[in-house]
């Protein structure tokens, strides 16, 4: 596979912690997150790596205001989760993460890889003996749509995965539909926590518009649960 330089490269030596604020250190998230550098020499841990690809969007549509798109998928499981996926005994994490992408999005590294320059955070599932590596890459609209329209050709489509989705990032007039309604999905491991991390890095939404629609959404889960 032909791909830029930067990917092969090894990881820099300061893939720290990111700063999470308070009111999103949920358990999930706060309690396994460690430095990559501390996970180098965890024995019989699997490895796997996933990105969040997102590009800014200008406008309105009936249904709010446009902030962005924001790719996940539908997983042969019926959960959503981000592209990406296991990284093969001594394969690159990010080199094993673009192959994952090829095969799942029909992505193409020649042109937009991703790099070492887009990792954000490294999580050990020790339940499982999983160290999940998380990145955060920006692209165009255009180079998004692109990736959209091309899914469907990849080896993976329909199989182990049933399509891409764009996260609704708007909160519609009932205060529920788009975004709070979407966090009531289910979602694969922690890929919950890691859309929410992603709105907060990337400031696609502000602080108080994710805190909202966490609230929304956990006030809604919580009506349902005493109505059955």
């Amino acid at each position: 596979m032909n791909m830029a330089k930067e990917c092969l490269d090894s990881p820099p030596c300061d893939l720290s912690i990111p700063e999470i604020p308070i009111w999103l250190q949920s358990h999930t998230i706060k309690k396994h997150l460690t430095s990559y550098a501390a996970v180098s020499n965890l024995k019989k841990y699997r490895r796997a790596a996933h990105v969040c690809l997102w590009a800014r969007q200008e406008g309105w549509s009936q249904f709010g205001k446009l902030r962005g798109a924001v790719m996940m998928q539908l997983r042969f499981d019926g959960t959503f989760g981000f592209p990406g996926g296991l990284i093969s005994e001594g394969e690159d994490v990010v080199e094993g993460l673009n192959r994952e992408l090829m095969e799942e999005i029909a992505w193409n590294p020649a042109v937009v890889p991703v790099t070492w320059s887009d990792y954000y955070s490294t999580q050990v599932d020790s339940a499982h003996n999983l160290v999940l590596h998380f990145f955060i890459k920006q692209l165009t609209l255009g180079q998004f749509c692109d990736l959209e329209k091309a899914c469907p050709q990849c080896h993976e489509y329909g199989m182990e995965v049933m399509g891409s989705v764009r996260v609704p990032l708007y909160t519609m007039a009932n205060m529920y539909s788009g975004l709070p309604a979407f966090l009531n999905n289910k979602f694969t491991s922690i890929a919950k926590e890691q859309l929410l991390l992603s709105l907060y890095h990337t400031k696609l939404l502000s602080e108080e518009e994710v805190k909202l629609a966490i609230l929304r959404s956990q006030a809604e889960e919580h009506r349902r649960t005493l109505h059955k």
